[in-house]
């Protein structure tokens, strides 16, 4: 009875173990290339905070096994953990290489066991979100090198976190066979992008040959979608800008979206849709515009979103181009078929591209170069539809040149005729009415030059009124809705309003939109405010304040920066990379009061601020302080000076005390006798008023603004606020 029970137990513990082992990755005498996704196991950390020791931790019964060849998960925000095991079989040491067939993963940490048993990193982190100078293998896929003594058996550990899709297709090679495939894949994206080279040089210099704009067109969209073809396939990061990460993750959906605005564009001068679809035109241009904002949305959006759209936008693009094609051939515009054709298999290759990215369709090697085959076939069919396009040209043209020389040849004898008439009847005529009849000539002559000249000036001068009512209109549009996608950026004074004890924002433009901008965002017990001066008015000075309004955000609402003077270093550096001052004579840049107020569990406040050329003020205990900023400036203009850097200062509020940011717009406020506002006169109208609501102070700093300034024209824009703890 004993030993039946042990046997029980025996069997039952065996199969046990049997059933969640995980399978062996066999090294062999030769490793050629063979796919080993299925030796891999993945756990899905939807915390994004798990160590490497709690991933170890877990049983191999949370770890399950991929069960194709080409693992797909999708577009995911965890992250993914692999774990494998492999076994030399051979008596000798050796290297094997393991690469990931997927170029855009962001970043990839592989972790082995050292001899005394500890998990250590295997290798640097790689990805496209970190230098390709950490890459041991220099290739557009990971590869990661495993060194194995004789008859050893190892495991690694592998974590991946990407914003793109997350694939990972693994192939095991030793050296010999790793350098030949590494060649082979070269060779033949050095055909594709071949291919594309020479069909952009060759539209290219036909646009200047022939001067028809398809053909521009046409080599912007090559050269955008080839760029795009490039980042995908990782060439671009490997090759162009290794050190680049946010650009090597930016440009892809950035070069979607250009290259589909060139394509659409292309489309209305190849199809000539004015021709043939006049009343879609106008929304054909639309899409072009549509595009364009995606692309410029495409600098400030996450990668994630970013790619999806430009994803989306290419998938419509091929739809779109191919019924519009098929519209205007059924129009009669031949050349369309063509068209038609190229753009049906471009659609295929980027529906397949795109099912492969989301995980709906298996990464299949041949469905992974789906989209560049189908690029090429339609560029090749493309050029076919252009030099078809030449030929009905020609033909037009010769056909339009014999009616022309008919129409001519009628002319002349319609003219011969009525001057043989012409002639019979000025013989009728008498000697006597001859003179009088040229007198009249004369007269007739003049007063028709007359009318005819002032006629002439009438409809250039009703022209040119149309052409600037028209300009004005435009213009003033255009204005105001810039103004109001500069004050949709602004925060809502509402929610300030609910942190703070009291507050006011004195905020006016000089113009319809404002090169003055505030800022303000509430993290914990910390809130942040701003009162920013960008270089300018106006639309320039708006573009401006986007600028500072998008670094602020990322600064201190992404990237967690909590320092005022650490955030006007950031700011100051990325205005210059943003406006790329260094490379240009650009130096624009902007002045910020920035300060920080945070609450204390003592009921105080702790008061940090740093200023680039601008001061705060505080009301405390019936005094105005003032706190000065740096003499630094944002931007341009501090490049090659040797500036100090920014310094925090740091002061301690009571409850009521008050705080004051502002930029230079209401000191330098004239008078009709040319003098300035000043701050002192700000600093004794906020020590006069100071134990006032905010609501009465801005009322009275307004009214004395206005008797101040009379009916003097505003110089600059005008932004002060108060806020009181």
């Amino acid at each position: 009875m004993l030993r039946f029970i042990l046997s029980v137990l025996f069997f039952s513990i065996f199969g046990c173990i049997k059933l969640t082992a995980q399978e062996v990755m066999e090294l062999g005498t030769e490793v050629q290339g063979e796919n080993v996704s299925h030796f891999l196991y993945t756990f899905e950390d939807s915390t994004n905070r798990m160590s490497l020791q709690e991933v170890i931790s877990q049983t191999d019964s949370k770890f399950k096994q991929v069960k194709t060849d080409n693992p797909n998960l999708g577009f995911k925000k965890t992250s993914i953990w692999i774990k494998f095991r492999a076994r030399n079989t051979a008596n000798t040491s050796r290297y094997v290489f393991l690469e990931f067939d997927y170029p855009l993963l962001d970043k990839m940490d592989i972790y082995q066991q050292d001899e005394n048993n500890n998990w250590v990193s295997a290798e640097k982190t790689v990805g496209d979100r970190v230098p390709f100078s950490n890459r041991s293998i220099f290739f557009r896929n990971i590869v990661f090198p495993l060194q194995f003594k004789a008859l050893q058996t190892k495991t690694y550990l592998i974590r991946i976190k990407t914003d793109s899709s997350v694939q990972f297709p693994a192939y095991l090679y030793d050296f010999s066979s790793l350098t030949k495939h590494i060649s082979k894949v070269d060779i033949l994206f050095g055909i594709f992008y071949g291919i594309f080279l020479v069909m952009g040089i060759y539209n290219f210099v036909l646009f200047f040959a022939i001067k028809d704009k398809s053909y521009l067109f046409y080599f912007i969209y090559i050269l955008f979608y080839s760029l795009a073809q490039s980042s995908l396939n990782g060439h671009s990061f490997q090759y162009a800008w290794q050190n680049s990460l946010w650009w090597a993750n930016t440009v892809i959906p950035v070069s979607l979206n250009l290259g589909a605005t060139g394509a659409v564009v292309f489309l209305i001068y190849f199809l000539d849709t004015k021709k043939y679809l006049p009343r879609f035109t106008n929304i054909l241009w639309g899409i072009v515009l549509l595009f364009g904002i995606f692309a410029l949305l495409s600098f400030f959006l996450e990668y994630g979103v970013g790619v999806k759209i430009g994803t989306l936008v290419m998938i419509f693009l091929g739809f779109f181009e191919t019924i519009i094609g098929g519209v205007v051939f059924r129009a009669g515009n031949k050349s369309a078929g063509y068209f038609v054709i190229s753009w049906s298999l471009f659609l295929f290759g980027i529906v397949v591209t795109a099912l492969v990215a989301m995980g709906a369709v298996p990464n299949l090697p041949l469905f992974r170069v789906a989209a560049p085959l189908g690029a090429v076939f339609q560029v090749m069919g493309l050029s076919f539809a252009l030099a078809d396009r030449i030929n009905i040209i020609r033909k037009e043209k010769e056909k339009a040149q014999a009616e022309s020389i008919k129409q001519t040849q009628e002319n002349a004898r319609i003219i011969q005729e009525q001057n043989e008439m012409l002639e019979k009847k000025v013989d009728e005529r008498t000697r006597e009415l001859q003179q009088k009849q040229e007198e009249i000539l004369v007269q007739n002559e003049e007063l028709q030059q007359q009318r005819e000249e002032i006629m002439a000036q009438r409809d250039f001068i009703s022209v040119k009124n149309g052409e600037l009512q028209e300009l004005n209109l435009h213009m003033t549009q255009s204005i105001q809705y810039a103004s109001q996608i500069q004050r949709a950026i602004l925060p809502d004074e509402g929610i300030i309003k609910s942190n703070v004890s009291d507050f006011f924002i004195l905020y006016l433009p000089r113009d319809v939109v404002s090169g003055d901008f505030y800022w303000y965002s509430k993290i914990g017990k910390k809130q942040f405010f701003a009162a920013v001066d960008c270089t300018g008015h106006g639309v320039p000075g708006a573009f401006m304040s986007m600028i500072g309004n998008a670094l602020l955000n990322k600064i201190i609402n992404e990237n967690e920066v909590y320092s005022p003077a650490k955030v006007l270093e950031m700011l100051n550096e990325g205005v210059i990379e943003a406006l790329k001052q260094r490379e240009t004579s650009n130096n624009d840049g902007m002045d910020v009061c920035l300060c920080c107020i945070e609450e204390r569990s003592n009921g105080q406040f702790l008061l940090s601020y740093a200023g680039a050329r601008r001061p705060l003020y505080l009301f405390k205990d019936n005094e105005i302080l003032e706190l000065k900023g740096s003499r630094n400036h944002i931007g341009g203009s501090s490049i090659g000076l040797n500036q100090n850097p920014f310094e925090d200062a740091y002061y301690v509020l009571d409850k009521g005390d008050a705080v004051y940011l502002s930029t230079d717009g209401l000191a330098d406020n004239p008078n009709p006798q040319r003098e300035k506002f000043g701050s002192e006169r700000i600093k004794t109208l906020l020590l006069l008023y100071g134990k006032s609501t905010m609501a009465q102070q801005r009322k009275f700093l307004i009214d004395e603004l206005k008797t101040f300034q009379k009916n003097t024209a505003q110089r600059d824009d005008i932004l002060f606020m108060g806020v009181r703890v």
